[in-house]
């Protein structure tokens, strides 16, 4: 039986530019990503076994298989698993600012429609994953301890964005594929902040744009994305969620920075970093203090 394709997972946290690396990687010609994006094997699947895992990838010869699951940061059996199955996995884990990702959270779960535009306190009250996954060193301490750190690269969401190309290139080189390759979607974000007012609309267009990318068809659709027509109905079918739920209050904001203080700090020594552009680090340690 011939030996799967290599194996590069990228592990979350959630709301931290996985659609972003998904999109850049996926693209590119020596990655064969999943389907889905999210396969979720590691953590909620396992029972369903390897070859189950494999289905979901349709490697061509001398491609890297690829997929994204945010669950595998905070979920406590997801590394060792990996581990067992393919100890020479690549692992690439995304970070954002721990209380600007709880926010998100929390406006993703409005847009899901899993809670009402309720403000965010009510939300983070109910909800423990908000808090439980910004807890980053807890969490890539598992991963560490599962994989040699070469096979580990940590990314920031807030530098993909400052430098998405140079972020483009370190993803590649880490995956052991071309660099050069310059990727449709590198300068692509989805709002995390809008929801559709016609969802099944909004989940054709993109259905429609992912397979024209994956056609090759990246400039077709960048001409039609401009068109005025094209522009006034993704306008039209987009609804602000910040209008709907007010910005984080400063009491959930004060709360949110104690509790993610110490994990910030072991964090930084566990990255060997003396800081982070986060305004959680700032509030925190200040811009010339060191963890």
């Amino acid at each position: 039986m011939m030996e799967p394709a290599p194996l590069l997972l990228g592990i979350g946290a959630q709301k931290s530019a996985t659609s972003w690396v998904h999109a850049v990687l996926g693209a590119h010609p020596d990655i064969a990503p999943s389907r889905p994006k999210e396969v979720d094997f590691y953590s909620y699947y396992f029972d369903r076994g390897y070859a189950w895992y494999d289905r979901h990838f349709e490697p061509r010869a001398g491609q890297t298989r690829f997929e994204v699951s945010p669950s595998y940061l905070h979920d406590p059996r997801a590394a060792r698993r990996a581990r067992a199955h393919r100890p020479d996995t690549r692992v690439i884990a995304l970070l954002r600012d721990p209380v600007e990702r709880a926010f998100s959270n929390h406006l993703h779960e409005v847009i899901k429609g899993h809670i009402p535009p309720v403000p965010f306190a009510e939300g983070l009250a109910n909800n423990p994953a908000y808090v439980e996954q910004g807890f980053y060193a807890r969490h890539l301490i598992r991963w560490m301890d599962a994989f040699p750190r070469g096979q580990i690269c940590v990314l920031l969401a807030e530098e993909i964005a400052a430098e998405p190309l140079k972020a483009a290139r370190r993803v590649y080189e880490f995956a052991g594929i071309a660099p050069d390759y310059l990727p449709p979607a590198l300068h692509e974000r989805r709002n995390e902040s809008d929801r559709a007012a016609v969802p099944l609309l909004r989940s054709v267009l993109r259905a429609g744009g992912d397979a024209m990318r994956r056609g090759g068809l990246e400039p077709v659709l960048s001409r039609a994305k401009a068109l005025g027509p094209v522009r006034a109905l993704l306008k039209a079918n987009s609804v602000d969620m910040r209008q709907e739920v007010p910005p984080m209050d400063a009491v959930s904001r004060a709360r949110l920075d104690a509790l993610f203080r110490d994990d910030l700090a072991q964090l930084a020594r566990l990255l060997s970093r003396d800081s982070f552009p986060w305004g959680a680090w700032e509030r925190q340690f200040g811009a010339s203090e060191t963890a």
